[in-house]
Formats: structure tokens, C-alpha cells, sequence
């Protein structure tokens, strides 16, 4: 979380976020098969993956791979004795940043600016923000279309287009996320407002749902001579009316 906060304060201070632009953590890519640590969308998707001195690098080759497919600008946050393993891993146009042992943040390879595929700016895009996005260019789409029938119209769209799209989608769904954490770290700093960001996580949701009492149920008297009243093993119960 400290490496975090300190990579997301380098982005703010290097004037890298203005008021268009979002911050995004943990953001899902690949059908929720990865997820980067950080990512700033303003104009173009650039993700970070954080690698602390706890962490391995086992993952990072796969990881790299995705999130070069996925985002435009990808950058690895290592610990310092990852350096030379990381350096040596890395392919070309990925960024790599070193955090020292008292926490700053160096960089030591800037990282490039690629397009990524039509599928790619696609899939970053829920159906919903499909729909808008074809209404918008004179598409005209059945009620009842299947996410599979969106993308294969977006496809005829021009690649600048999708990208503008995508980046437009991904700002507007964390947007709100990203307002409530600017505001929260002028007041109590960067750390204490990481939370902020953090998305409702689903076994909160769950223990929010298990923990609401269940709807108490007044007790209904039934007649002994209710023409639908069966002896069931466990006592008496109503025949269902079937038709």
C-alpha cells in the first residue's frame, strides 16, 4: 500500500493528472483474469503493476503480456533488488520504476505510447457503453442484441474511435471513485485515502446481505376442514393448486 501511494503521488505531483483524468486501482482487464494495481486514464490508459519486496516475480511475464495488450502505456514498480532481474525481463516500451529503501520512486526506463487492437479498446467497454457508443454513430441495433452482436459492430468502427471510447468509459465509471479520493487526500493524505479508491469488495456485499435480518412472517390459522388441508409427515400443509 506504502509503494502504492507513493507511485500515485508521483503521478500527481508530476503533473500527470489533470481535471480530466482519473485514478484507477485495481482495475480488471481479460475477462477479470488480471488485474492492475494502478492505472491512470487520462489521454491514453496507462497501467502500473507493483512489485514490493514481498512479492515475486513469477507472475510478471504473463502479467506484462496482458497489460501491454490491454492498456497503452504499461509501467513496472519494482523494489530495488528486483532491479536487475526486472530490467532484464522487460521488452521494449515497457516503463520501469525502482522504489529505494526510503520509499522514492526513480525511473529508470520511460515507458512508450502504443494503439492497441479493435478488440482490445472494445472489451474495456461494458454492452451498455457499446450501445451508447453505436447509437451515437447512426447504428441501429435491436433490442434484444447480444454483447457478441455490439462488438461485431463496433469493429467497423475506425480504431481512433474506439480509443476515444474506451478511455471516455473508463474515466466515466470511476470517475465519482476517483473525486471522493482527491478530496479525501487533501485532507488526511495520500495513505489514509487509498480506501477511497478501493471498489466495494463482493464478500462485503454478501456479509451486508447475510447480516439483514430475514422478514418475520405472521402465523396463518388454517381451518382443519380446508378442502386443500394434507397430513404431511412434518405436519399439516396446503395442497398446491396446479392450472
Amino acid at each position: 500500500m506504502h509503494v502504492k501511494a507513493a507511485v500515485i503521488d508521483r503521478l500527481l505531483t508530476g503533473a500527470l493528472v489533470d481535471d480530466d483524468a482519473v485514478l484507477i486501482s485495481e482495475m480488471t482487464v481479460a475477462n477479470w483474469t488480471r488485474r492492475a494495481d494502478v492505472v491512470l486514464a487520462n489521454g491514453k490508459l496507462w497501467a502500473f503493476e507493483i512489485k514490493s519486496d514481498a512479492d515475486s516475480l513469477a507472475r510478471l511475464p504473463g502479467q506484462i503480456a496482458t497489460f501491454c495488450t490491454y492498456f497503452e502505456k504499461f509501467t513496472v514498480v519494482a523494489a530495488e533488488r528486483f532491479e536487475a532481474a526486472i530490467l532484464a525481463m522487460v521488452p521494449e516500451g515497457v516503463g520501469v520504476w525502482i522504489v529505494d529503501a526510503e520509499g522514492a520512486v526513480k525511473q529508470k526506463v520511460a515507458p512508450r505510447q502504443s494503439q492497441l487492437s479493435k478488440a482490445a479498446y472494445i472489451s474495456l467497454m461494458t454492452a451498455a457503453e457499446l450501445r451508447r457508443l453505436l447509437t451515437a454513430n447512426g447504428f441501429r441495433l435491436a433490442k434484444e442484441a447480444h454483447r457478441a452482436d455490439l462488438e461485431r459492430t463496433a469493429a467497423e468502427l475506425p480504431t481512433s474511435d474506439l480509443a476515444s471510447a474506451a478511455r471516455d468509459a473508463v474515466k466515466r465509471r470511476h470517475r465519482l471513485r476517483h473525486q471522493d479520493f482527491i478530496g479525501q487526500r487533501g485532507r488526511v493524505g495520500t495513505l489514509a485515502a487509498m480506501s477511497a479508491l478501493r471498489r466495494p469488495q463482493q464478500s462485503r456485499v454478501l456479509s451486508m446481505i447475510e447480516s439483514t435480518p430475514p422478514p418475520t412472517l405472521s402465523d396463518v390459522s388454517i381451518p382443519d376442514g380446508h378442502p386443500l388441508l394434507l397430513q404431511a409427515p412434518g405436519g399439516p400443509v396446503l395442497k398446491r393448486k396446479v392450472g
